[in-house]
């Protein structure tokens, strides 16, 4: 009994090494991609700057007013100088809002995981891990969406750039959908591995 007892002592040590060993390595890799994430949170921070400062359709050179038949009334301005054309648009005006929060969303988290980054916090923490895995997934997603709204407010009523914008949807809901499963599959995997690790030492405990 003895014996047992500290083979199943050794089988919980070698089971919980190897999840500290699991977690670091996660740590390791993302301590050596620092600097590409920096770099990635960047390109998406300034792609979004660059559609929230240059939006698609312009702006107006100047105030497009009009003061109507009677005299002393205020103008009606469809359109104030430096702001975006098509954010007076009715038609085009829930895609001009989506492709704003989209990018507002984006360059927020991009600065976000910058910040984090350039902090100086060890990325081996799990929380830290889970954050900037999160943030770079979001900014992603939603540079991703920003374009899609993009495309809508500058194309017309053409059935072949519809059917393109379908694909690019379809593609994007697709495939975050797919690596989501496969990271289910490998947590699982991972969790059926710990559990065996940890119930082998109590059965042989009991012989």
């Amino acid at each position: 009994m003895e014996i047992n007892g500290q083979e199943g002592h050794r089988y919980e040590e070698s089971s919980s090494e190897w999840f500290v060993k699991y977690l670091k390595r996660q740590g390791d890799w993302l301590e050596k991609t620092r600097g590409n994430l920096m770099v990635t949170a960047t390109v998406i921070a300034g792609m979004s700057f660059q559609v929230m400062v240059n939006p698609p359709g312009g702006v107006w050179q100047s105030d497009n007013c009009s003061f109507g038949n009677q005299t002393g009334t205020a103008p009606v301005c469809k359109g104030r100088a430096g702001t975006a054309v098509l954010e007076y648009e009715s038609s085009k005006r829930i895609a001009y809002i989506g492709m704003i929060i989209s990018s507002t969303v984006s360059f927020s988290t991009s600065m976000s995981l910058i910040l984090l980054v350039i902090s100086g916090i060890r990325l081996r923490n799990r929380m830290i891990m889970a954050i900037l895995g999160t943030f770079m997934v979001v900014a992603v997603l939603c540079i991703s969406a920003a374009f899609f709204f993009a495309i809508v407010l500058v194309q017309s009523d053409d059935q072949i750039i519809r059917d393109i914008l379908v694909i690019y949807v379809g593609f994007w809901v697709v495939f975050p959908v797919l690596i989501l499963l496969i990271q289910l599959v490998r947590f699982i995997g991972w969790l059926i591995c710990f559990m065996c690790c940890c119930c082998c030492p109590r059965r042989r405990r009991f012989h």
